[in-house]
C-alpha cells in the first residue's frame, strides 16, 4: 500500500497495484472490495498525481490547520463569545501585534519557537559547490547529485523548485539550499542566515524602523561589513524615516 501511495509515476502505481492484487485478493474478498473503492479515487490520495503541483511538499492541510489554530488559541485566546466589532479588533490589533512579536524574536535570535529543520537548508554541505553551473536562464542553475555526479538536477530559485523527487513540487531540498549557499541567494524555501544584514530586514518588517546603531544587529565576534551590506543598512535606514515623517504628517 506505502509502495502504490509513495510511487513517483503512474505507471509505477500501477505496477505496484497489479502486484498488490496478485498478493492479496484471492485471500481476502474484504480487502478487495474495500481497496477497489480506494482505487477509484485514487487521483485524491496518490502522490504521483501530485508531482506537478506546486504543493511545497505539503500533502495534508497542515498550513490551514495551522493558521487556524493560532487565530482560535493564541488571537482570541479559545474565547467564543465575541460580536463583529472585536473580531475586528482582535484581528486588526491582536494579530499584528503576535506576528511583530514573532519577526522581532527571529531578529534577536530568540523566536520563542522550535522552527522546523527542513527551513535551514539541511544536506547542501553534501552537494560539490564547483560543480554548480548557472544557465542561460536567469535564476536557473545546474546541481549535480549526490549520488551520480553525472547527473544534474535543475533549479530555479526564484520560484523555489528542483527537478530532484523532492523538490519538483516546490519543497525544500539539499540542491535549492546548496544554489542559495553558494551564491549567496535567499529563497522562499528557506529562512535567511541570522546576519546582521537579515536580522534589520526583520526588524524593519516588523516596526517599520531600524535601530539607529548597527552595532546593535551585530555579533559580539562580528568583522567588518561588506560594502555591500553597508549600502542596504542606509537604504534601509532612509526608508525607515521616510516612513516615519510621512506618518506624522498623515497623523
Amino acid at each position: 500500500m506505502k509502495k502504490i501511495l509513495y510511487a513517483q509515476s503512474e505507471s509505477e502505481m500501477n505496477s505496484n497495484y497489479n502486484e498488490f492484487k496478485q498478493m492479496f485478493y484471492q485471500q481476502y474478498p474484504l480487502l478487495q472490495r474495500h481497496f477497489e473503492l480506494l482505487w477509484e479515487r485514487r487521483c485524491f490520495w496518490a502522490l504521483s498525481f501530485r508531482s506537478n503541483l506546486p504543493i511545497r511538499g505539503n500533502n495534508t492541510n497542515n498550513y490551514v490547520e495551522r493558521s487556524f489554530g493560532i487565530l482560535k488559541d493564541i488571537i482570541f485566546s479559545r474565547t467564543q463569545a465575541f460580536n463583529s466589532v472585536q473580531v475586528f479588533h482582535f484581528i486588526t490589533e491582536s494579530m499584528e501585534r503576535f506576528y511583530k512579536r514573532r519577526l522581532l524574536g527571529i531578529a534577536h535570535k530568540h523566536p520563542g519557537q522550535t522552527i522546523a529543520k527542513r527551513f535551514f537548508c539541511p544536506g547542501w554541505e553534501t552537494v560539490d559547490e564547483n560543480f554548480i553551473q548557472r544557465t542561460t536562464v536567469e535564476n536557473e542553475y545546474l546541481v549535480p547529485s549526490t549520488k551520480d555526479p553525472a547527473h544534474f538536477y535543475i533549479v530555479n530559485n526564484a520560484i523555489g523548485v528542483c527537478s530532484c523527487p523532492v523538490g519538483m513540487t516546490g519543497a525544500p531540498c539539499k540542491h535549492q539550499g546548496a544554489v542559495s549557499m553558494k551564491f549567496h541567494i535567499t529563497s522562499l524555501n528557506f529562512i535567511p542566515s541570522f546576519t546582521p544584514n537579515d536580522r534589520m530586514v526583520f526588524t524593519y518588517i516588523a516596526l517599520g524602523y531600524v535601530a539607529k546603531e548597527n552595532s546593535f544587529y551585530a555579533s559580539l565576534h562580528a568583522g567588518l561589513l561588506s560594502p555591500q551590506v553597508q549600502n542596504l543598512q542606509t537604504n534601509l535606514r532612509e526608508e525607515s524615516i521616510d516612513i516615519s515623517s510621512s506618518m506624522a504628517k498623515w497623523k
